[in-house]
């Protein structure tokens, strides 16, 4: 199986007339936040699978209801936020936003996010007693504790992510936030349980075992 994962920066090579042809064949596709919601819904056009997203911290995959002018989230997506999202046999676990640096929505303290990551724990006991595993992807904005997260205090990571991935084994913890510079940045690292913990920063593919 192969996922498209997208985050943060808009490549060109993604809002094209030519997605998804200008790209090799993919299964799925993921936003780990600050994606814009025009962005999101011209993805959702192009293809027949729902792209299924996060929010990122600035809140940009909102849209305005041309009518009433209210904030509206994107047509043709799956937000994956505190849910479990069963989607072409893949199970996605996801949750929003950053860590807390300044007063606003999509951000949250360390308690806090222990807590959303807490209620997921019935459904998560549930499918692995019914499937014999608890999720296939972890997708968040913010990265974990450890090497990919920022060094300045709002692209910290979370630690309640660093235990959801210990207890539940997700094959991929998919992740944004942080901007990958310079060519040597690197994208991906495995954890010592095995989990690949992946930087989604404009866009990249990647394969995964059945």
């Amino acid at each position: 199986m192969k996922i498209l994962a997208v985050a943060d920066a808009v490549s060109p090579v993604i809002y094209s007339d030519h997605f998804p042809a200008n790209l090799p064949e993919f299964d799925v596709l993921v936003s780990a936040g600050d994606m814009p919601g025009h962005v999101l819904e011209f993805l959702a056009t192009r293809l027949t699978v729902p792209p299924v997203y996060v929010m990122g911290n600035h809140g940009n995959a909102y849209l305005r209801d041309p009518y009433s002018g209210a904030k509206i989230l994107p047509g043709g997506c799956l937000n994956a936020h505190r849910r479990l999202i069963d989607i072409e046999g893949v199970l996605i676990a996801g949750f929003e936003g950053s860590a807390r640096y300044r007063p606003g929505p999509h951000q949250y303290s360390e308690w806090e996010m222990s807590r959303l990551v807490t209620t997921l724990t019935p459904r998560l006991l549930w499918q692995r007693l019914a499937k014999g595993r608890a999720v296939d992807i972890l997708l968040t904005h913010a990265p974990p504790k450890g090497p990919h997260e920022g060094e300045d205090h709002a692209h910290r990571g979370f630690a309640a992510f660093n235990r959801f991935t210990s207890r539940w084994r997700p094959k991929l913890h998919i992740h944004g936030h942080v901007h990958l510079n310079g060519a040597n940045a690197p994208r991906e690292y495995v954890t010592d349980l095995g989990v690949r913990v992946i930087n989604a920063y404009e866009f990249t593919l990647i394969d995964v075992n059945p």
